[in-house]
């Protein structure tokens, strides 16, 4: 069983999304000199924290 870098109490998870959008995920966190990662989280942690629901649909 591997151990998390992260340490107790995290968890990794991944995600495939479509490579225009990744990419432009990876364009801001480098415009931050951030990892996309680290971008990921700040951007998600900021919609939790604000409690507004997240309309999904098909386009």
């Amino acid at each position: 069983m591997a151990t998390n870098p992260a340490g107790k109490g995290t968890k990794t998870i991944g995600i495939n999304m479509k490579l225009e959008m990744a990419k432009e995920l990876e364009r801001r966190a480098a415009s931050m000199q951030i990892s996309t990662g680290a971008y990921c989280k700040i951007v998600l942690g900021e919609w939790i924290q604000s409690g507004k629901k997240l309309k999904l649909q098909e386009n």
